[in-house]
């Protein structure tokens, strides 16, 4: 038995936050599901969630659409935090904060050296920031909680694709490919603030604002 938690960065439930869920999990579109995902590309029940020997493992339970882990398609994976899980229209990040800052602080990164045929792992050089988020303005008209809304969704739209597609440039290989490569404390900055992104979203949509 272990817990467990997701954030969900992008879909209908964006911004929404499952904390220290007791393992089983399962990830589906039916009301009984512990993580339930209001999409009619997710299956009835998707995947499920489960601790063995220690580690967390996510299986794909025969879904229609399937399941993508850091952008590529999974049938069965040990997640790590960090992970980002793509289910239907909706992304999920696995990991409290807490997991999420140890693991960058963790991390190394990988770079090419075109010196050397060797790969070479470095410390990261970068430190993330500290400053907390704002909050957001209070009696806002109809037309600024509009105009404010597509302001926060087209930073989010952007953020989200350069997460979505940053580990996939680097997992080419190829020489003439381009790369991207981002220490892990600023892929975790990028994260915190699509999360905080789809938070803002979610409050201004909020019928009791």
């Amino acid at each position: 038995m272990a817990f467990v938690t997701f954030q969900i960065l992008d879909g209908l439930e964006a911004g929404r936050t499952y904390a220290d869920l007791e393992t089983p999990v399962t990830i589906g579109r039916e009301e009984d599901c512990d993580i339930r995902l209001n999409d009619d590309r997710v299956s009835r029940l998707h995947a499920r969630i489960q601790e063995d020997s220690g580690r967390i493992i996510l299986t794909d339970v025969d879904s229609t659409n399937g399941t993508r882990i850091n952008g590529h398609p999974i049938k069965i994976r040990v997640l790590q935090p960090g992970d980002q899980i793509v289910i239907g229209r909706c992304t999920l990040l696995y990991g409290s904060e807490e997991e999420l800052d140890e693991s960058a602080g963790r991390a190394t990164v990988q770079r090419d050296d075109d010196d050397d045929s060797t790969d070479k792992r470095v410390n990261p050089l970068v430190t993330s920031p500290t400053v907390p988020p704002p909050e957001l303005p209070s009696d806002l008209t109809t037309l600024q909680a509009a105009q404010l809304s597509d302001l926060l969704n087209y930073l989010q739209v952007h953020v989200l694709y350069t997460l979505d597609h940053g580990e996939e440039l680097e997992a080419t290989g190829s020489k003439s490919q381009q790369k991207m490569i981002l220490a892990p404390a600023a892929w975790r900055c990028l994260q915190k603030v699509q999360l905080q992104l789809s938070r803002y979203l979610q409050a201004i949509g909020s019928p009791d604002r």
